[in-house]
């Protein structure tokens, strides 16, 4: 296929041209998905030399497999899989985030949102070590159990009860900015 007697090729036709061994295509590939990579990367918040590690892993990986993409419209997200997968692979190596065995979860949605849920579990730990102590109390008490009453909690904790709500909302209002300054939005798991 010649590249250069075509102006904009969509990106089955890039990801066809590649999988036959066109080495502009496989080119125009990494020009065209490297940003929207980097910046689901950078979610992760690795430092530059792993996130540059993750961003070439993923191409070499997605070079090898290059020939099972079935459907070249899908490999936006095919590559962001790849990427964040290799993310977490990293984040696990790092964190020693233990995880269930992921065979027995079936699909690759399910594997992949597994995968996230525990990601974002072990960031939203270290994002609630960094509340204030009062707020911190307040969370474990009202996350120990699946239905917390503001009674039980404000006795536990030796509160009133009418300082349980404000409390609450001060909390979580400062969890989601710090789930925000670190780019984690409810989009982020799609």
């Amino acid at each position: 296929m010649q590249l250069e007697t075509i102006e904009r090729l969509d990106t089955a036709a890039l990801v066809s041209a590649a999988q036959d061994g066109d080495a502009e295509a496989w080119e125009r590939l990494i020009e065209e998905f490297s940003p929207m990579l980097k910046a689901r990367i950078r979610r992760f918040r690795l430092n530059h030399e792993d996130a540059q590690d993750v961003l070439q892993t993923t191409w070499l990986l997605a070079w090898q497999n290059l020939k099972s993409v079935e459907d070249g419209q899908r490999m936006a997200g095919w590559l962001a899989t790849i990427a964040f997968r290799e993310c977490l692979k990293l984040t696990r190596r790092t964190r020693e985030i233990c995880t269930p065995d992921l065979d027995s979860l079936g699909s690759t949605d399910d594997v992949d949102k597994e995968l996230a849920r525990i990601w974002l579990a072990g960031t939203l730990a270290e994002l609630v070590e960094e509340l204030p102590a009062a707020q911190r109390v307040l969370f474990r008490a009202l996350t120990e159990t699946s239905e917390p009453h503001y009674v039980d909690v404000a006795r536990r904790l030796g509160r009133p009860v009418g300082s349980i709500g404000p409390t609450r909302a001060r909390c979580f209002a400062k969890l989601r900015g710090l789930l925000q300054a670190r780019e984690i939005t409810r989009d982020f798991l799609d």
